[in-house]
């Protein structure tokens, strides 16, 4: 459903995608990992269209972005890190606009108010939203047409515990609908929660992708050497045991058989 071949991107003098290859299919969910400045959020720029590789393809559903860029980015749906809506408008406004713009029923407009926990704030306007609520309502927008790909960059950021829950069961449900999902994100319960595969992004290529539990930890291992160097090992057990990828929704924790691990040794 989703195809990158020899996507190359260059910005002045630094190369952030590298000849990056990466071919996603239906019912898929892949998590891209990686520091900042790693190439993750311009490999979703790059993927719908916001930004023109230097060199490479990409092909959505079968047909070539840059060939038939209007066809092509029919079939997907984008939840960017930061959405800026015009502060006039009120919720509801804003989705019936996206709705009209995408040929979607009306219909549509009040199912994804309810669904994303917004019908109370229907009519007020976006420029008196909080942070959390503004997310809330860019996650209804890129859930309203029902596409190929959805791309999500960073989604859970800023959203409360609730409105978290709400975006990983409308992810999973569409996941298990046939649709492909990309997804960045810098939060390993996320990954838990919605993730078949990981891939993991340095310098603009693929360092290394897996379907289990061992990439990610591989990625927090990662994150924990730049958060504190080598003092980390000394902070905590290294009780981690690698689980594969169950036949659910996504990577599966063994929590109980490292409770079992840590019940033994008591």
């Amino acid at each position: 459903m989703l195809t990158l071949t020899g996507v190359t991107k260059t910005f002045g003098e630094r190369r952030v995608l590298d000849r990056l290859d990466l071919e996603i299919g239906a019912g898929e969910s892949v998590a891209m990992l990686g520091a900042n400045g790693s190439g993750k959020t311009t490999t979703m720029r790059c993927s719908v269209g916001l930004a023109k590789p230097d060199a490479g393809r990409v092909v959505i559903g079968g047909i070539d972005l840059a060939r038939n860029s209007i066809r092509a980015r029919a079939r997907l749906s984008y939840l960017p890190q930061k959405s800026v809506f015009p502060p006039t408008l009120t919720v509801r406004e804003t989705l019936a606009v996206v709705a009209r713009l995408r040929g979607i029923s009306a219909g549509a407009v009040d199912r994804e108010l309810d669904s994303c926990g917004l019908a109370a704030l229907a009519d007020r306007g976006v420029g008196h939203l909080s942070g959390g609520e503004r997310q809330r309502l860019a996650m209804a927008v890129a859930f309203l047409p029902s596409v190929d790909v959805y791309l999500f960059d960073e989604p859970s950021a800023n959203l409360d515990p609730v409105a978290s829950r709400l975006l990983f069961q409308r992810a999973r449900q569409l996941k298990r609908d046939g649709h492909t999902l990309l997804f960045t994100t810098h939060i390993p319960a996320d990954v838990r929660h919605l993730a078949t595969r990981i891939v993991l992004l340095r310098d603009g290529r693929i360092e290394s992708e897996a379907a289990g539990q061992f990439e990610l930890r591989r990625y927090e291992r990662m994150l924990e050497r730049d958060m504190w160097g080598d003092e980390h090992e000394d902070m905590v057990p290294d009780l981690r045991v690698d689980a594969g990828v169950g036949s659910g929704d996504g990577l599966y924790e063994a929590e109980s058989v490292a409770g079992a691990v840590a019940a033994r040794s008591c």
